[in-house]
């Protein structure tokens, strides 16, 4: 590893040559990004700034990477961290020198951004309930990090046509994503044995695909042996010429599903005969698991934000900063209370929170009363949003610009909050919120209003995610920018009016009604 470590950190000096290259103007923005995003950066809109990716594996975050992230944006003058919806954490606002640097110093911490970005596999999502959800057959956390480990120690020899996206989830919750990325897997149990149920070619962005489900089971310990195959069969099948059709999902559209399983197939039966993985011999969950810590008798909290565990007496709370935009000194906060609970365990969600895992149900509460006046608590206010204009390059619109907007018009209007649903608020068609499957998302784009172009969003409304449930939500209109606040209001008043929480008024067509007052014609 120390070889491998040597390798990355000679590569961050040759980056920050060509960073100053596109600097200076003899590298245009296009060059510059074919070869920062493999390093895990991007140039931002603004001209000298730069963005970070720091792949926190799975959103699974040490106590030491934690301080070390909130030390980096302290040195460097950030007051803030972007949880992302692919757990991992970007900083933002920094110079090309800034960025490497720190680059240099997490490698030597174990903290990676190789891969983070560009045509290579991304963070391998992960449940972030995964060894703690009461509904799990068993805990998927080894093999997301034994897929997440084998995609960065070959990071530097992947020619991909496109990004690759793995997902693993713990419950038929699906909450790591797994029947909607390039290659899902989800823990089952098949007569007391555990086993992964398989989902291939899902994805969302321009024209996308729910997974498609693999007719036999998958063994834990092959888990390599299925992604190595997938690899290669996107390497051989995919297109290289036309980044709009790279995806995987396009290989079965442009094959049919028949012939794309076969291909599969085959290239799992070389990768078999070739490959030797080592696998994890998986734990089964039993129902009678105890905690050895004295926590509180009580089995359950009333606050929603407190989840049960299937470790006895132990609870995770999510906390949830507005627009995923965590402050320096609410994530000194949290590290200070932590440091006296020593079992707690940090996991990062794909909604851009903070599960801390592992606690007492007192200690649960206290943490939740210290951070409430810091932290979203009704599911409107803990709205996802992308980061969005003016610091994505590739954005259309200000997302995170509209999800303030939308929380503060809410609490302006004193609404029964509760009855309104979480939003999903993507500056452009690319999905980074994922906005497709959400109950009710936004996808950003301009229109054209008396000659001027204006900020707008299309709304989505009906989608969701879970085995076998998953679908994508229907396009209900586009509505500008400045009157989605409004019109999230008049929602809340008539759901607080009828007595109904939104999705009851998303079955029998009221919400969509409201909805459409607003759409452009």
């Amino acid at each position: 590893m120390e070889a491998y470590k040597k390798l990355l950190k000679e590569e961050v000096e040759i980056f920050r040559k060509k960073g100053h290259e596109f600097l200076e103007g003899t590298l245009t923005r296009a060059e510059f990004k074919g070869l920062s995003g493999g390093m895990g950066s991007y140039a931002q809109k603004e001209t000298g700034k730069f963005m970070i990716r720091l792949r926190t594996p799975s959103g699974i975050v040490s106590r030491e990477h934690f301080g070390l992230i909130l030390d980096y944006a302290q040195k460097y003058g950030l007051d803030k961290i972007h949880l992302t919806t692919r757990q991992a954490v970007q900083l933002h606002d920094l110079s090309i020198d800034d960025v490497c640097d720190i680059m240099k110093d997490a490698i030597d911490q174990d903290l990676f951004t190789r891969g983070g970005g560009g045509n290579f596999p991304r963070n391998v999502s992960l449940s972030p309930m995964a060894g703690v959800d009461p509904q799990e057959v068993f805990d998927v956390t080894l093999y997301a990090r034994q897929v997440g480990d084998y995609f960065l120690r070959n990071a530097t020899g992947y020619k991909l046509p496109r990004k690759l996206k793995v997902a693993f989830s713990s419950s038929a919750s699906d909450t790591g994503c797994a029947t909607v990325n390039d290659m899902g897997f989800v823990g089952v149990l098949d007569g007391g044995k555990p086993m992964f149920r398989l989902w291939l070619a899902g994805g969302m962005g321009g024209q996308p695909a729910l997974g498609i489900p693999y007719d036999e089971l998958v063994a834990p310990e092959e888990v390599l042996y299925y992604v190595e195959a997938m690899v290669r069969l996107f390497m051989a099948e995919g297109d290289y010429t036309n980044k709009a059709r790279a995806r995987v999902r396009f290989i079965p559209r442009r094959m049919g599903v028949e012939a794309f399983m076969e291909c599969y197939k085959k290239h799992l039966e070389d990768v078999k005969k070739e490959c030797q993985f080592d696998g994890i011999t998986p734990v089964v969950w039993q129902e009678n698991i105890t905690s050895e810590r004295t926590g509180d008798a009580a089995a359950v909290s009333e606050n929603p934000l407190i989840l049960p565990q299937r470790q006895k007496d132990w609870f995770t709370v999510v906390l949830h900063p507005l627009c995923g935009q965590l402050k320096l000194e609410d994530g000194r906060k949290i590290q200070k209370i932590l440091s006296d609970i020593p079992e707690a365990e940090i996991r990062l969600s794909m909604d851009e929170e903070l599960y801390i895992r592992n606690l007492s149900k007192d200690e649960a509460e206290n943490l939740l009363k210290v951070m409430e006046s810091h932290m979203m608590m009704r599911p409107v206010r803990m709205s996802v949003s992308c980061i969005g204009t003016p610091t994505c390059q590739a954005g259309v619109n200000q997302s995170q610009k509209l999800c303030q907007a939308v929380v503060k018009a809410v609490a302006d209007a004193e609404l029964d909050e509760k009855r309104l649903p979480k939003l999903y608020i993507s500056g452009c068609p690319n999905c980074c919120a994922r906005h497709p499957v959400a109950a009710m998302g936004f996808s950003g784009r301009k229109v054209k209003v008396d000659g001027v172009m204006e900020e707008a969003f299309d709304c989505f409304i009906g989608g969701h995610v879970g085995v076998d449930t998953s679908c994508f939500g229907e396009k209900v209109g586009t509505i500008l920018a400045e009157r989605i606040p409004e019109m999230i209001v008049e929602l809340g008043q008539m759901l607080t009016r009828e007595k109904k929480d939104y999705m009851d008024a998303l079955a029998d067509g009221s919400a969509a009604t409201v909805i459409q007052k607003y759409c452009q014609a």
